[in-house]
């Protein structure tokens, strides 16, 4: 096989006379990290790192999207504006970018176009300088408020459109809506999301160039998979050879399971079969070396080529949501159930019209899923979430929901839940109100967040001091330093230590 992409890639350079340059955007310190340690990796572990990566060659570096906002303020006590702006002081030359999830927020719910329009306005203002945007629906009346917010704001717009195995999906959709964000949106760079590793080899091979032809040059075609069947890293290779000019990869060892390819990997494949590749191979190596010794540090996992497993073809479940599963469900001690809960994530999924499963729909989804294993009769406990969904809450489905699981779905909801959505007023006049004397960083995170959460919001030491070694080994080193000798004695409950 290497030897025929080799072969494609020759009578490309032949034809146009030049060999093409394959660009790799980084997804370590988001998706890599989300998708391997549930997003639990806190801000002091990415700033020794971050003026390497800035200086790696990578196109650009996707450092925050609202899970990563979520999991700052709720599990690690951290403010998420602090971390873009202590990046963006460490990453000059790289652009950041940050994923926006349309008009939906904390809570996965719509909400008032003021809100979506200010937190796009306050990611620009801590540094990021390309603004990652999708809608899981493909409904682009969720996506115009944050891509006019972005445009005014002098912000790269990239437009993510999100890979489903469904009816109605074909190439043509992709097409089209791909032309559709060059064309009224203006987006620099259109992504053909695989956030579930999905993809056929075929379908890379009908799909990237059917996508690259109806945008031509007028925007970058960027490719994006994962690695749950093991098909991750040759779905890459094979879109970059028909058509894709950028590939989402992950630093080597957040690369791989439930993660991206490895961006290792991919540069040193991609040059074997005659592209370029612009990414400095030592800098990134060095910084593998580092995610390495922290996930030691931190008792954390790697990531393990995986083997091939098409059931997940039928969950279609998302590597960042995966992840996220598994660690629900041990923490609510039940990982038993992950086996029952996949499959019944499977039909679950086809009953609420096939919706492509990036946030929010495999959360809610595995809700679903989650109360029909536990209550035995399906459906029987219905989360709001669900029927939100089927009322249209969060815009107009592209696939009907199955009508008998419609009618338990509101039968059973909450009473609470309206038929109709409301309409959506401003809220920022009240916020303003509200919170008088606050900067719109807090501001935002308050009513994201509630006001106890972000009182609890320690602060990120400033410096790159952050060390991956054992404190004993630390102490060791520092003493070493010191000009003036001592004699040192320190004992612990299992160690002593005598140094002269």
């Amino acid at each position: 096989m290497l030897e025929h992409l080799k072969q494609l890639v020759a009578q490309e350079t032949a034809r146009t006379g030049k060999r093409r340059t394959i660009h790799l955007t980084d997804d370590t310190l988001r998706d890599g990290q989300q998708c391997l340690w549930a997003t639990r990796m806190r801000t002091e572990h990415m700033l020794p790192i971050a003026e390497r990566m800035d200086r790696a060659g990578f196109l650009a570096i996707q450092a925050i999207a609202l899970v990563q906002f979520d999991a700052s303020v709720l599990f690690l006590n951290q403010d998420p504006f602090e971390r873009i702006r202590l990046l963006r002081e460490r990453m000059t030359r790289t652009p950041l970018r940050a994923a926006i999830r349309s008009n939906l927020m904390r809570g996965f719910f719509p909400v008032a176009d003021d809100i979506t329009e200010l937190f796009v306005e306050r990611q620009v203002a801590n540094g990021v300088r390309d603004i990652g945007i999708f809608d899981a629906l493909m409904c682009s009346d969720n996506l115009a408020p944050s891509i006019a917010a972005a445009h005014r704001l002098g912000a790269a717009v990239t437009l993510l459109l999100g890979y489903n195995i469904a009816p109605g999906y074909d190439d043509a959709l992709y097409a089209r809506k791909a032309r559709e964000a060059v064309e009224r949106f203006g987006a620099q760079t259109v992504t053909l999301a695989d956030a579930a590793g999905i993809m056929t080899i075929d379908r890379v091979r009908t799909l990237v160039p059917a996508m690259k032809q109806a945008i031509g040059d007028r925007a970058r075609l960027e490719f994006n998979t994962h690695c749950l069947t093991g098909l991750g890293p040759l779905l890459a290779i094979e879109a970059a050879v028909h058509g894709a000019d950028s590939i989402l990869t992950a630093v080597d060892p957040m690369a791989n399971g439930n993660s991206l390819p490895a961006s290792q990997m991919i540069a040193r494949n991609l040059r074997e079969i005659g592209f370029d590749v612009v990414v400095d191979d030592r800098l990134v190596d060095e910084v593998g070396d580092y995610l390495g010794a922290l996930a030691e540090r931190e008792g954390r996992p790697v990531g393990v080529p995986a083997e091939y497993e098409p059931s997940h073809y039928v969950t279609q479940y998302a590597g960042g949501a995966m992840s996220n599963l598994q660690s629900q469900l041990e923490l609510a001690g039940i990982s038993d159930k992950l086996p029952a809960v996949l499959e019944e994530i499977g039909r679950v999924r086809v009953e609420l019209g096939s919706p492509i499963m990036v946030t929010p729909y495999p959360a809610i989804v595995s809700a679903q899923a989650v109360m029909n294993v536990l209550n035995g009769e399906r459906y029987k406990v219905v989360p709001d979430e669900v029927k939100k969904y089927v009322c249209g809450y969060f815009g107009e489905l592209p696939l009907p929901v199955d009508g008998n699981v419609k009618d338990r779905i509101l039968a059973n909801g909450s009473k609470d839940v309206a038929l109709t959505p409301p309409v959506l007023a401003p809220v920022l006049p009240g916020l303003r109100q509200r919170y008088k004397s606050i900067g719109d960083d807090e501001l935002l995170l308050r009513y994201m967040y509630g006001d106890e959460k972000v009182n609890g919001l320690g602060r990120t030491g400033q410096g790159d001091a952050y060390s991956v070694h054992h404190p004993i080994v630390d102490l060791v080193a520092g003493l070493a330093t010191r000009k003036t000798k001592s004699q040192v004695h320190i004992t612990g409950t299992d160690f002593s230590l005598s140094a002269n």
